[in-house]
């Protein structure tokens, strides 16, 4: 089942008409573990199904094959589009479960918006204002240098001790964040508040879904199970998601 939804969901950069390809799509697989809530550190697992920070296939396959009831970690088959010169990052998350005799596929979304403009745009030059030759009432705005004095001192001082990391670790010379995207997740604006980033997001969960859809359909027929039912669920679906209920249009309403 999750491969067949893989290989739909890489289906999706190509299109019968032009220009109608998702760009960027990307496809991979995550195993996701709880973290508690007000946790010291989050580190990654190790032992031997581990190839250096990524988990070796096979140990991801026999997660997704033995997903337990009550138990983790799990496995989520992800869908990530990096649009507008990543400053937003939509993720679509499918797990797949059995369950007794439910076949259970789930499609989560979440997106990722962009850093407030204080992180991305660009510093200013310093500038002095200082009185003008022979009209003192008058004032004319000088450009500084870029780099201080004080700043060059600074790099001098520190540059020999850039040969030796760990002291000048000890220092005071590193900076660690957390792991992975805690910082930016705390820093970003919401997307909805651009208009073109809010129909970006909300537009791509269609074709995924689709595609959802599709490789389910084909597994279920693959294996001699009637999909009729299936296919009057999977239509009542996609008529929701093209519901024409009014909504509000600036403003993510998930209720």
């Amino acid at each position: 089942m999750i491969r067949k939804i893989e290989e739909r969901l890489n289906r999706m950069t190509r299109s019968s008409v032009a220009t109608g390809g998702i760009p960027a799509v990307k496809v991979e697989n995550w195993v996701v573990q709880a973290i508690g809530e007000g946790a010291d550190e989050i580190g990654r697992p190790s032992g031997p199904e581990m190839d250096g920070s990524r988990m070796r296939p096979s140990a991801i396959t026999d997660i997704a094959n033995r997903q337990q009831f009550g138990r983790g970690p799990r496995h989520y088959l992800g869908a990530q589009f990096v649009l507008w010169d990543g400053h937003l990052v939509v993720t679509l998350l499918i797990t797949v479960t059995v369950l007794h005799d439910t076949l259970r596929i789930e499609v989560t979304g979440h997106a990722l918006g962009p850093l407030p403009g204080a992180f991305t745009g660009k510093p200013k030059a310093p500038t002095k204002s200082v009185p003008k030759t022979g009209k003192f009432w008058e004032e004319t705005t000088r450009s500084l240098p870029v780099v201080t004095n004080q700043e060059v001192v600074r790099l001098a001082v520190r540059a020999p001790f850039t040969w030796n990391q760990s002291l000048l670790n000890w220092l005071g010379g590193s900076l660690k964040l957390p792991e992975p995207f805690g910082l930016r997740s705390a820093w970003v604006d919401k997307p909805w508040k651009h208009r073109f980033m809010a129909d970006d997001a909300l537009r791509v969960a269609t074709p995924v879904l689709r595609a959802v859809h599709a490789a389910t359909m084909d597994v279920l027929e693959d294996h001699d199970v009637s999909t009729e039912r299936f296919k009057n669920r999977s239509m009542m679906l996609g008529a929701e998601v093209q519901g024409t209920r009014p909504s509000r249009v600036d403003e993510y309403d998930a209720g």
